[in-house]
């Protein structure tokens, strides 16, 4: 099989389809009024008016969206999206005024929104479209996972038939998948090189392993790669991001552990790309990690990526020189970084660090 097709083979070129949608819902007014405003959005909904119809449908079919209604005469629609709903189909609850306990426990196990009944046109095709964006954010992440599984094992088929390297087999694969984001992120061609090269310089002065200096290498590399989950309008939006746009943002680790995690030469380069925004004092994301909490390869790589934003240029500011960003970086030692990494950092002669020319 060879590299050309790859977006016909391994899923990159996904295309396009309208969610399939389930409701669960026991009031026929409701399930006529929820079907006629899916139509005004181009989509259509299967009916299910108790617990048994639902499951009856669900095992025929494998749904996208999920609308369910907290009381139904045959027990709790809550019952149908398992332990964690956020493992399933992405989950709408609809309750009433009085039940809002019961909505805010679904939001906890995984539902991404929940409606009152009555509820507005308006505000109910808002809740969709919330759900919509949901879903091809998932759709997308997986799909990418499954066209990196494929050029995984292309990339081995190729290692077999003329017998080159494994780790060099690998440092293409990686290239590649950095290839794929820098399709979506254009900021990231360049920084994902600089910041990859410059990470491996500072772990080999902490005599770091040769093993843990590659998975340095290809998670600083991949650090960002969860952001082709994240919606353009967002990850390109130039002004400052709202509330909900930030917590959507800020899931690109978790979506970027999801997209490696199973990719068997990469399952030990994954901390960088979980954990490059964690900060020292615990501050950080997505898991408030401290101290050595974090781990030392995303330790390493967050004073090198911080320091190549400071010197790069932007649409929006002038680069800073390397000795004022050396200077900030020292001032944030034991808030933002590991002091101790910071101190071999600024041993270093200036000239170990590759920046944006």
């Amino acid at each position: 099989m060879k590299l050309d097709r790859l977006e016909i083979d391994s899923g990159f070129a996904v295309a396009p389809r309208a969610p399939a949608v389930l409701l669960l819902e026991d009031h026929p007014e409701i399930q006529a009024l929820v079907a006629a405003m899916l139509r005004i959005r181009g989509a259509a909904c299967d009916v299910a008016g108790s617990l048994k119809e639902a499951r009856l449908l669900m095992e025929k079919r494998r749904y996208d969206i999920l609308f369910i209604d907290v009381n139904l005469p045959d027990g709790s629609g809550l019952s149908i999206t398992g332990a964690r709903a956020s493992e399933g189909p992405v989950t709408i609850v609809m309750t009433g005024r009085d039940d809002i306990e019961t909505a805010v426990t679904a939001i906890r196990a995984g539902a991404v929104d929940y409606i009152t009944k009555p509820f507005t046109v308006g505000d109910f095709l808002s809740r969709f479209d919330k759900a919509r964006e949901e879903w091809e954010a998932r759709e997308k992440v997986q799909s990418y996972a499954r066209a990196m599984h494929t050029l995984a094992r292309i990339k081995s088929e190729e290692l077999t038939q003329s017998s080159r390297r494994l780790e060099e087999i690998c440092d293409i694969t990686v290239a590649s998948l950095g290839a794929a984001l820098n399709l979506k992120d254009h900021e990231t061609a360049d920084h994902c090189a600089r910041v990859s090269q410059n990470s491996v310089r500072l772990g080999a002065l902490l005599s770091l392993p040769e093993l843990e200096l590659r998975d340095l290498r290809w998670g600083a590399c991949l650090h960002d790669v969860g952001k082709i989950g994240i919606p353009e309008a967002i990850l390109l939006k130039t002004g400052g991001l709202t509330p909900e746009e930030r917590t959507i943002m800020e899931k690109h680790p978790l979506m970027g552990l999801t997209m490696l995690q199973n990719i068997e030469f990469l399952s030990h380069a994954t901390d960088v790309v979980l954990s490059h925004h964690e900060r020292f004092d615990g501050q950080g994301y997505p898991h408030g990690l401290r101290g050595t909490e974090i781990p030392v390869n995303a330790r390493i790589f967050t004073i090198l990526d911080t320091m190549d934003a400071m010197t790069s240029r932007r649409p929006y500011r002038r680069p800073l020189t390397l000795d004022s960003a050396l200077e900030e970086i020292e001032g944030l030692a034991g808030k933002q970084f590991d002091p101790h990494i910071v101190d071999i950092f600024l041993s270093a002669p200036a000239s170990t660090w590759l920046i944006q020319e």
